[in-house]
């Protein structure tokens, strides 16, 4: 007879993800409205000021995230089973 078992995979495997790479998912999240204003003035030639607005965007999002990630540890952390 086979002895081995296999774990039932983890009903909350997006939590686990985002708990274990969270920094890195708000890190590029919040680069990425820097990066689309950057290539908006490089390729259509729109005014430099989009890249004033990548940048607010870029806070913005990244914030957002951040907190998001925060939060998601903090349920994780208090709610879930180890």
């Amino acid at each position: 007879m086979n002895d081995t078992y296999e774990t039932p995979p983890s009903p909350y495997w997006m939590l686990q993800f985002i708990v274990k790479h969270g920094d890195w998912i708000a890190l590029v999240s919040g680069m990425l409205p820097l990066l689309a204003s950057i290539a908006c003035v490089a390729v259509c030639g729109i005014t430099p000021w989009a890249i004033a607005v990548g940048v607010v965007g870029s806070a913005f999002l990244f914030l957002l995230m951040r907190s998001f990630v925060e939060l998601v540890r903090v349920i994780v952390d208090m709610l879930l089973p180890k």
